[in-house]
Formats: C-alpha cells, structure tokens, sequence
C-alpha cells in the first residue's frame, strides 16, 4: 500500500519485503563509551617536512629485523616483478598454444556448416525417404568435445570456443550447465532467455508479446528464438553444454528431439563436453535421439600434459640470476595440482605466490637483483650470509683443508666475503643450469629408446634437486639402454642431442654416419656387443640336468666398431651426468636463489579456517596483541571481547546450554567490569556475541527444548 492509498502494481515488486528474511530489521549497537570526535587541527607545515618517506609505494616491508634499508626492499619488489612477468609471458604463450589446435578446429567446424545446404538435405530427406545421405546430412551438427577429466580446466576451454566463434561472426553462443536444466521447460526458457537477452526472473507462464504477428507466445516456445535470429540474420545459434554428462539423459533426448523438429528454421549446432569417452555418453541416450546428431570429435590437451609443459618452462632457465623451487615444495605443488583436478592457471598462480613469497620474505633474494659492486649491502646483509647453514657447511670444509686464513677473512673482511659471494653465485647458477640441460637430455635420450616406459620432467626434476638422480636406477637403466640400441636408434638419439653444445658427441656421430653409408644397401642393423642378440643362450646336459648358460658371440667387422662407437656414447653421458647432477644442498648461498619452503603455501592454498577461528576466540590476545585480552592467569577477564567470553563458556557446557543460566553467566563477567553496570548494555553484547557464535554454525536452536541452545561443535575435533 503506497503512501497515497493506491495499491501497488504486486508484478511490478521482486519480492515479498515482509516475508524475505533478508530485509528484516538490523539494529546497531554503540557503546556508551564510544564519543565520535573530530580530528584536532594540525598547523600547517612547509612543503618539505610533507615529501615522503623513502619507503613509501614499495609494498615489501623492510626485513632483518625492520633495519633494512628501503631501496633493498625496492630491490627485492623490481626482481620479483622482473622474475615473474618473464615466466608470465612464457606460461600464458604455453597456455594458449596448449588448446590453439582444438580452438581452430572446433571454430573452423562451427564456421564451414552451410546451413542452406543443410535445409535443402533436410527436404530431400522429407521428399526421398530412401536417400540414406540426405538422411545423414540433415542431422543437427554436433561436435563432441573430450576434454579428459579435468573439470577445472572446462569453463577456460568453452569460454575460449565461445569468444572465438563470437569474434568470427559465426554465430551467437548459448552455454548451458546441469544447474539450469531442471526440466525441459526450464531449459528451454533459459534458452531463449539467454539468446534474447530477456529478463530471468519472470514467472514460468509469462507471455511474451510479438510485435510484428501480435502472437502471444510462452517464454519456453522456440518461436521465440526463432523469430530473433530471423530478425537479426544469425547464421547459427551454438548450444554449448559444458557438463553434458551431469545431465539427465530423458531430459537431453527431450532436447533433442525438440531441437530437431526446429531443425529447418533454426540453425542449430552443439556442443557436449565429455569427461569420459563418446561411446559412454552414447549409452546413455537413445536410437532415436542419436540419429538425430552428426557428430565430429575434437579431443584436446590433457591436463597433466600442460602441467608438465609449464613446469618445464618456469624451470628451464637461461636467465644468470634465476630462481628455482626446491624439491620438497615442488613435489607439495605437483600432487595438490593432480588430488584436486585443477586447472593449469591454479598452477602458475601458485607458482607466483612461491615466488612472491621468497622475494617477499627472504633478505637475501636481493643477491638475485644486484650483488656485482662491493658496498651494494648492508652490514647486516654480510652477519645473515655467515649464519646460512650452507655458509657454515662451506666453512666447515675449509677448515677440512685447514685454509685458516681464508676462514678468518670471510669472517672479519666484509670485501672478501663480498668477492666470494659474487663469485658462488655465479658458480651456483651455472650449476642449475648446467643440472637443467642433464634433465633435459634425459629427457630426450628416454624418448630414444623403444619399448621404454618414460619419467615425466617433472618426476626428474624433484630427483635432481633432491640430489638423488645421480645415484638412481632410473639412470642406471637408461644408460645401460643406450648400450643396447641399434644403430638406426642411435643415429636418431646422437641426431637430437647434437643440438646440445656443452655434449661433445659430434665425433661419435660423424664416425656413426660413416659407418652406416659403408655398410650394404639392405644390410641388417647394426648392433652392439651388448645387444641381446649377441649373448645366445646355451644348453648343456650333465648328469641328466640342464644348464643354460650365456656364451658371447664373435661380432663382425661392422659391428664390433659399432660396439665402440656406442662406448664412447655411454661413457660420455655418464660422465657428463656425474659432472652435472649434484646436490643443489651442497652450493654455497643455495637458500638465495632456491626456495623450498612448504609451510606458506600449505597454509594459504590448504587453510584450516576451523583452527584459526577456535585459536582466535581461545586467544584472542595472539591476533589482537592488547593487553587488555592478556588472559596470563588462564581465566576469563571481562576486558576479553564479548565473543571469546561466550565461547569459553560455551566450551564449558554440554550438548544442551541453558540460555538463561549463559546469560547469568555472561552478565556476571561483563558487568563486573562496568561502573554504572548498564544491563540493556551488557544485553546487546550478549546478542551480538550469540548470533556470532550461530553465525559460525557452533549453535542452533533446541527441538528438544525451546529455551535450549544445541551445541553443534566441539573443539579439537
């Protein structure tokens, strides 16, 4: 009823203001105590006590105990944004590359559909029954996307399809997900709604007017749709289905059919998204609704595929002041990436918080913006240097040697250890370097050898780092199946690494090439003394036993020089991974320029909001840093927040509370504390910390008894 006395338009109102609970009434409490006073004039200064401070606009705060000069902490800032937006760059080139081929495929398949080809096909399959290929060209286009079963990386895919069929003008694009196909009529609504950029809210039956006919049409009718591609001249109207085996099976054949029917008037075309296989999804629908679909299928990038890619390319670096993760927290962010199915992006935004963490809060990432010219440091810079447990174990090996005097000067002469740090941190990043391409020609060398079951990069990596790649198995046997190649594998193999200058195999390769132009045109491979072929069994009878036993075989001319040529392959491999796998642990400063620091990231990508909030109300002294919350003598103070009060309580009570006897306790702290000992006061507080306490789901009203609370929580479990 409006102010007047005229009733309201009731269609015209969203909602029912007296029935939402979101528009009930909200009252605010202020204390008595509180006074609203207005800041006291300041007298006015000349305009260079106003300049300010260095420190201001660089968001890193000032480390080693707040005596950190401002531009080390601007220092550290401009390295990390150098660090990441290199790594940005090359990820988000990955990323887009990594579904380049299903985008084009996909838009092309969208773009070539000759509608007008179509509908003639679609009469000549009314009008020539018998026509088995009008039969097939009449069927609504649909392409079959199988996306594998990384649900997170589904929205970025169709979202990408959707803006590129958008941007070439192929037509208008309709996503539809399982929470919005209830019923077919719900779908169908959407539908329009969604083309026709109608409101959402309206009721199921609304009538939608057309202005041209004067029909009166239902929101679910596809005249409806019909009519605004007509009018607009769309080419096509793509469905896109992201979570198409989330829906219901009766319900997609109903879709199906009613889609078919409009088959020569809108120019239909879909596309499911399928996690499992086409043959799967095609169990689940019927003949009638699966002769209705021309299906094409476009199988994109695994996930993991990716994820190897970017972790490849952030690791793989040629920049001399480089940083790389460690192996524990490289391992940490590997196996939550594969248990929660997320998507690449997930990925490289935790890579950047590992990054942003180490320059954020490690003094010493500076060594990895500028650390040439002697007095760049601070005094303070030099002492955490000398406390580096790398620095002592450095140190520890001089004194093996018993360099006295180099150990005195890296303790006493800042300019000396300046030079030795310059000088380690060079060494240390040629290092990983060099520990990188041993990865990667691993990596090639395994693809090499057939019928061999393949380490993923990423696998090798959190080895190597680890320190353990060198003396493994997996080495091991790689190497003994580079003794045991042919000589085609091995023309293949020494072809790929002879990209690699630092691998001196430019000889083996040549003299490999000229041993297999001499050989006979047709002539079989050659093959080491170390195949298999070359080491037949033998069978022996004594005593009516049998005895096998290996005998070597007398290779032949070509292949014996073949044997030495593949020796001189394996013993340079080996020598170069002996050289170049390391223990990253053993450098000198490796804590500047490797971070391998679990517990921030545990804790901001797997929280526990629940042990947060139960330290917080149990001590809220720790988060607050008051002296009034200081409950030193381990009872309940009324300087204590009214919530932490009732908590306690809360924690002494059973799974039934008394609401009056909370409330006689609660009043009894609290007032203690107030002179004049207001109650309506102490009331309030005790509301607002109640419905706190509800809010966070630890009470609920009683079924049993109405003047009850239920205790729905317990701490520590």
């Amino acid at each position: 009823m409006s102010a007047s006395g005229e009733t309201a338009d009731i269609r015209s109102l969203d909602v029912d203001t007296h029935r939402d609970p979101k528009h009930k009434g909200c009252y605010f409490f202020t204390p008595v105590d509180t006074r609203v006073t207005q800041p006291a004039k300041r007298r006015k200064t000349s305009k260079a006590s106003q300049e300010p401070s260095p420190s201001k606009g660089v968001p890193f705060l000032p480390l080693l105990e707040g005596v950190e000069k401002p531009e080390f902490a601007k220092i550290r800032h401009v390295a990390f944004h150098t660090q990441w937006t290199q790594q940005e760059d090359l990820i988000e080139g990955l990323l887009g590359d990594s579904n380049a081929n299903t985008l084009n495929e996909v838009a092309g398949f969208v773009k070539n559909i000759n509608f007008e080809a179509y509908v003639k096909a679609l009469h000549a399959e009314l009008g020539h029954a018998n026509d088995w290929r009008g039969r097939y060209e009449a069927k609504i286009p649909t392409g079959f996307i199988v996306a594998g079963p990384s649900i997170a990386a589904y929205n970025e895919l169709f979202d990408a399809i959707a803006r590129r069929i958008i941007k070439e003008d192929a037509g208008i694009v309709l996503i539809v997900t399982s929470a919005q196909a209830t019923n077919l009529k719900t779908l169908l609504k959407h539908i329009n709604q969604h083309a026709v950029l109608q409101p959402r809210d309206c009721r199921d039956d609304e009538i939608f007017v057309d202005r041209h006919q004067g029909s009166r049409l239902l929101n679910y009718d596809l005249q409806i749709l019909y009519q605004f591609t007509k009018s607009r001249a769309i080419p096509r109207v793509v469905l896109s289905f992201r979570d198409s085996e989330a829906l219901d099976s009766t319900l997609l054949a109903d879709l199906i059919a009613v889609l078919s029917s409009w088959r020569d008037k809108i120019p239909f075309v879909l596309l499911f998204g399928v996690a499992t296989s086409i043959d799967l999804f095609q169990d689940k629908l019927p003949r009638t609704a699966i002769r209705s679909l021309q299906g094409v299928q476009f199988d994109v990038a695994q996930a993991e595929d990716t994820l190897q890619l970017i972790f490849k390319a952030a690791m793989s670096k040629e920049d001399h002041k480089a940083l790389w993760l460690g192996p524990e927290l490289s391992r940490l962010l590997l196996e939550r990436q594969r248990d929660h199915l997320q998507s690449p992006r997930a990925f490289a935004r935790a890579l950047q918080y590992a990054f942003m963490t180490h320059f954020f809060a490690n003094p010493l990432s500076c060594l990895l913006g500028i650390y040439r010219s002697f007095g760049s440091f601070q005094r303070e810079h030099y002492e955490a240097i000398r406390n580096l447990p790398s620095f002592r174990r450095y140190v520890e090996d001089l004194l093996d040697k018993k360099a006295f005097d180099t150990i005195r000067k890296l303790l006493n002469d800042d300019s000396f250890l300046h030079d030795r740090v310059v000088e380690k941190l060079d060494h240390g990043q040629e290092a990983l370097r060099s520990l990188i391409v041993g990865l990667s020609i691993v990596d090639t060398v395994q693809t090499c050898i057939p019928s061999r079951i393949t380490t993923v990069w990423s696998e090798l990596y959190i080895r190597a780092m680890s320190g353990e790649l060198a003396s493994s198995t997996t080495l091991r046997d790689l190497l003994l199946s580079v003794k045991k190649l042919a000589s085609d594998d091995m023309s293949t193999m020494l072809e790929k690494l002879s990209g690699y200058s630092s691998l001196a195999i430019s000889k083996s390769r040549q003299d490999l090439e000229t041993l297999i132009g001499q050989s006979k045109e047709g002539a079989a491979l050659l093959r080491s003394e170390h195949d298999i072929r070359h080491e037949p069994l033998r069978t022996t009878i004594v005593a009516q036993k049998v005895e096998l036993s290996k005998q070597k075989s007398c290779p032949s001319k070509q292949d014996a020089a073949y044997s030495r040529i593949v020796n001189d392959v394996h013993a340079t491999l080996r020598e170069f991974f002996a050289n170049n796998f390391i223990n990253p642990k053993d450098l000198l400063l490796h804590e500047s320029f490797v971070y391998d620091l679990k517990s921030p990231h545990r804790d901001v990508f797997t929280p526990k909001p629940r042990f947060a909030l139960e330290r917080a109300l149990s001590c809220p002294h720790d988060y607050l840093g008051c002296n009034c919350c200081d409950a030193s003598d381990n009872g309940l103070s009324p300087t204590l927040p009214s919530t932490a009060i009732l908590y306690q309580l809360y924690l002494e009570s059973g799974a039934l509370i008394n609401i009056s006897d909370l409330w006689s306790a609660f009043s009894t702290i609290v007032g203690a504390e107030q002179e004049d000992n207001d109650e309506d006061v102490v009331l309030a507080q005790f509301y607002r910390a109640l419905t706190e306490l509800r809010y966070m789901g630890m009470i609920r009203n009683s079924r049993r008894k109405t003047d009850h609370l239920a205790k729905l929580s317990w701490k520590g479990l």
